[in-house]
């Protein structure tokens, strides 16, 4: 949790030290993100074996840009985590898909001006457990994952993505971007003597959002 914090720090540091002598008229936007979770995966140790999966993730997004380059972004999404297999003894596929309402809160950093830019977001994010959806567990040799409950209900993870923004001086922003989301969490619990070491949460996230600048009528001004 310390080396966690370290790197929060140091995140949000250097994204400040790269923009604090260039000052503008603050850019305050509001919007969308909509999207899918690639590579929907739980890290389990002892491993299981686990197939390729889709799952959604979206939800509302909040940004701040108040330096040139660097800015923060708070989001609240539902997020479907979880992960799927199959049996190699019977054919038998069994999925499980975990609901959460999730709040990261990032570091922005980008490149470019007003009709291109790249970026950068790097963060934490909290999540909560609001739905636990399972298939029946496979008829032979079903693993612990597919009948234990899920024991902890708060997650937490970092992430960090990279997109391409397209502003419009009307219309908004238009917004791709793919994230990695590795939990630093567990789903079940992993004290000395339980099923499993590890059971964190991981995606690759891909989406599409949509932001208005309410903002948009401010002149920028500089300060050097």
């Amino acid at each position: 949790m310390k080396k966690f914090g370290f790197l929060l720090v140091c995140i949000l540091c250097s994204g400040g030290l790269w923009a604090q002598y260039t000052y503008i008229e603050p850019e305050i936007y509001v919007g969308t993100n909509q999207g899918v979770a690639l590579m929907n995966t739980v890290g389990f140790s002892p491993s299981v074996s686990q197939d390729f999966d889709f799952k959604y993730n979206g939800g509302f997004t909040f940004r701040y840009i108040g330096q040139r380059y660097f800015g923060v972004i708070a989001e609240l999404n539902y997020a479907q985590r979880g992960w799927k297999s199959t049996s190699s003894i019977t054919g038998e596929t069994y999925s499980r898909r975990l609901d959460y309402l999730e709040i990261p809160f990032l570091a922005h950093i980008y490149f470019g001006k007003d009709k291109f830019r790249f970026f950068i977001n790097l963060g934490p994010k909290i999540r909560f457990l609001v739905n636990d959806d399972a298939t029946a567990p496979f008829s032979v040799n079903p693993g612990k994952e597919q009948t234990k409950e899920i024991e902890n209900i708060f997650d937490y993870s970092i992430c960090g993505g990279l997109g391409i923004e397209f502003p419009t001086k009307k219309a908004g922003n238009f917004i791709l971007e793919a994230r990695y989301d590795y939990g630093l969490g567990n789903i079940f619990k992993n004290n000395k003597g339980e099923d499993f070491s590890l059971s964190n949460n991981q995606a690759i996230t891909v989406s599409i959002a949509y932001l208005f600048n309410v903002n948009q009528k401010g002149e920028r001004r500089n300060e050097k």
